[in-house]
């Protein structure tokens, strides 16, 4: 099929599945997503990844959600290759479907040129998101560009997108194809040219999987989606696919008001205890709602997703010292800690009860 889905080709694949859910995967002992994917540390990595698929089947999850990395395709093209084929064989041999994404607007090259990433040991800052510093103001005053804007990459990144859509376009193991992530969110309007061309060359390949790009509600403006970026992502996807780290009296009218698009819902990162965006009332809402989800984070590790964002800290924190609207004392993301016991133990087993009460019902029903 060449064309969006329709509405009723979306919701009948989806009500062929068990309640998919699942977490954003990046083995702990990885600082990036070069690091997953690179030659170096390979083994290591690998053997992380193992230990902790296992634990993410151990909790009852069936999907993971993972990108790809332009920078490692480019430059150690056979063994990505192999790698991502190790790893879909792997979470596929747990049970576990891969959600993959293609491209995303962070760490965009900065300056109108591409400069390849440094290989090797990756670098991480102690107690930041995601292990990075802020940037510099002299490194903000250089423009960031999509790989697809840059003369020198922008055909290798559509040719990187038709080999791996095109080796996978039937393979059931990846289950959704997330083919950009939160599209506009640092290029603003450059995004939706790049968004179209995306689409257009994963459907002409003919994919089984559905295709959707995410939209991302800012922390306080979420009663309408307001970007042109935005508006493109929604109006090309098969399956509505969205971010919200709010609370859960503040998701509700989101859902509400993607559940006017009539097709099947993907809350494709969520989880962030500072915004009050928890477990106890966000869990069990989409299990009953059936709508897809993907928590950020799983393992603590290098890439630190239990410490907020720096924009918590510069915006909000010295107006709201006290945790009123954000709470500074319970890690942002992820559910376990480095030693693989939980972080909040009564999460797990909120977590894990739901996952197999809808593996009961999808065993009744024949999925």
């Amino acid at each position: 099929m060449t064309e969006k889905w329709s509405e009723e080709k979306a919701k009948s694949w989806y009500d062929s599945k068990n309640w998919i859910r699942g977490c954003n995967f990046i083995p702990s002992v990885c600082a990036n997503r070069l690091d997953m994917w690179q030659e170096y540390g390979w083994e290591n990595h690998f053997a992380s990844a193992k230990r902790e698929l296992e634990l993410v089947k151990e909790t009852g999850f069936n999907s993971v959600r993972v990108f790809a990395e332009f920078n490692v395709w480019l430059t150690e093209h056979d063994s990505f290759m192999e790698h991502l084929e190790s790893f879909i064989a792997l979470a596929d041999s747990l049970g576990i479907s891969v959600l993959f994404g293609l491209t995303s607007e962070a760490q965009l090259p900065r300056g109108g040129k591409y400069v390849p990433k440094k290989f090797g040991e990756q670098e991480y800052a102690l107690g930041y998101h995601q292990g990075r510093r802020p940037m510099t103001d002299e490194e903000k005053a250089k423009p960031p560009f999509h790989f697809a804007e840059l003369s020198e990459t922008s055909e290798k990144f559509y040719e990187m997108v038709r080999e791996i859509v095109g080796k996978y376009a039937r393979d059931e193991r990846i289950i959704v194809w997330n083919v950009y992530n939160e599209p506009g969110i640092v290029i603003k309007e450059r995004a939706v040219p790049i968004l179209r061309r995306i689409f257009a060359e994963c459907r002409s390949l003919d994919p089984i999987q559905p295709l959707c790009a995410d939209v991302f509600w800012s922390y306080w403006g979420y009663d309408k989606i307001q970007s042109e970026a935005e508006k493109v992502a929604l109006d090309l996807s098969d399956v509505v696919s969205f971010h919200s780290y709010m609370p859960y009296h503040m998701m509700v009218p989101q859902i509400a008001e993607l559940k006017k698009l009539n097709r099947p819902i993907f809350m494709t990162e969520w989880l962030s205890r500072t915004s009050h965006s928890n477990v106890e009332e966000l869990y069990p809402m989409f299990y009953l709602e059936k709508i897809a989800c993907y928590c950020w984070g799983f393992v603590l590790g290098k890439t630190q997703t239990n410490e907020p964002w720096e924009d918590y800290w510069n915006f909000y924190y010295s107006d709201d010292p006290n945790g009123k609207q954000l709470d500074f004392s319970r890690w942002m993301h992820d559910l376990y800690r480095p030693n693989y016991r939980p972080y909040i133990p009564g999460e797990i087993e909120l977590i894990k009860k739901y996952n197999m009460l809808a593996d009961e019902t999808s065993r009744r029903e024949g999925q």
